[in-house]
Formats: structure tokens, sequence, C-alpha cells
């Protein structure tokens, strides 16, 4: 394991001030050449999260995430313990992941997506879901990923496609034992089926049936994903 880099801290913020002057290759160049492997990586985390809530600017956002998440992979390819190779990589498809996420117009944030950037979205969460199957991280993760390739799918206007990847999250998510996230995974599939003729009212009520079935599981989790697919619903019924 790499030692902390105390100047960590310092460095982010610089980059982060380069970010927000327009100057991603020298905020880059900032993080990767002060720090260690898995400090840099978390300042790359940090100034990424900036730039979407911050800067309110998804393409700095997705540029900072795949400077990240190629700069992780080489690290870890060149890196002799294969533990520290690990998590190179596990940061790597976090990052991918939450950049992806970023990129999904459903959360209702105050910013603005383009078609562009959730193409660009896609494609990381697609790379992180290749580090979930590589690294073998388990049901739940494999479903998180899965769910997030159809939300994204859903945002292109892919339904039916989306519909797959939201029955193979559920599935995922049974797997795991994790009988809220697979009933927001059924719900997503509902809500992309929704946008189908020949489906709308069926799904309309399978909707219904899984926010009530959420709302009686009385926790936090289960209430988020009910608001959450509320949000998403009001979203893209405007679309």
């Amino acid at each position: 394991m790499e030692s902390e880099d105390k100047n960590a801290e310092p460095v982010t913020s610089q980059a982060f001030d380069l970010v927000a002057a327009g100057n991603v290759s020298a905020a880059v160049a900032a993080i990767t050449a002060r720090v260690d492997t898995l400090a840099a990586l978390e300042a790359f985390a940090q100034v990424r999260g900036r730039a979407y809530h911050d800067l309110k600017s998804v393409p700095t956002m997705i540029a900072i995430a795949w400077e990240a998440v190629d700069f992780a992979l080489k690290r870890a390819a060149a890196s002799p313990d294969s533990e520290n190779a690990r998590r190179c990589k596990a940061r790597a498809r976090a990052i991918a992941y939450n950049a992806g996420a970023d990129c999904w117009p459903g959360w209702g944030d105050p910013v603005e997506i383009k078609s562009a950037d959730i193409g660009e979205g896609l494609k990381l969460a697609e790379r992180s879901y290749e580090l979930v199957e590589e690294l073998d991280l388990g049901d739940e993760a494999r479903g998180g990923a899965i769910w997030l390739i159809g939300a994204l799918q859903m945002a292109f206007g892919h339904w039916s496609t989306a519909i797959e990847q939201f029955s193979r999250a559920e599935k995922a998510f049974h797997a795991a034992h994790l009988p809220a996230n697979a009933a927001m995974a059924r719900g997503y599939a509902a809500l992309a089926s929704r946008a189908l003729p020949e489906s709308h009212l069926r799904s309309a009520e399978s909707l219904a049936a899984v926010l009530q079935s959420l709302q009686a599981m009385q926790s936090r989790e289960a209430q988020f994903f009910a608001d959450q697919l509320v949000t998403a619903d009001r979203i893209f019924s405007s679309h």
C-alpha cells in the first residue's frame, strides 16, 4: 500500500482552480506530478465531483473522469504489487461509475446534459461494468453497474434495451439479497416500458405497485429509491 501524501489537499485545491480557469491539462499534470497514485486518484475524484457540482460543467467533469481512469489503469498495469493494482482498478471503477451517473438527466440536478454527454456517460458506465466483472466485485456492484447502463440507454430513448438492462440489474440485486434495490430496478423497467404504446397502461400500474412496495419497506434507502423514481418519471414524462 502506498503512503499517504500530506500534500494531496493543496494539490486538489490547486487542480480545481486550474480546472475552473479552463486548463484541465494543467490540472491533470498538477495531480499526477505531486502525489502518489492512490492520493492522486482521490484528488481526481474530488476535482471531478466539483467540476459537476460547483462548475456545473458536465463536459469538464467527463474529461477529468477519463483522465483519472486512464491514469489509474496505467498505474495498475505498471504496479508490481497485485493488491495495489487492484486498488487502482477499483478506484477507476468508482470514478467511471460516478461520472457516468452524473451524465444521467434523471436526477433532476440543475445542470445541462447534452446528448454527447449521455453518450460519454454510457461509455463510462460500460467501462465501470467491465471493471466490476474483472475485479469480481459481486452482485450488488454488478447490479448497480447494469442499472446505470440501462438508465443511460433510457436517456437516449432506447427503451427496449433499457428494459433488458433493468431486468438484468433486478436479477443481480435479487442474487445479492437486496430487495429494495431489486424493486428499484423493476420500477425503472416499468418507467421505461411506459414509453412503449403497447405496454403503457400495464407499466403505469407496475410502477405504482413498485412505489407502494418501496414505501412499505420503511427504510431510508427504499424511500430514496421511491423519491428518485418519482423524479425520473416526471423528467422523462415531460420529454
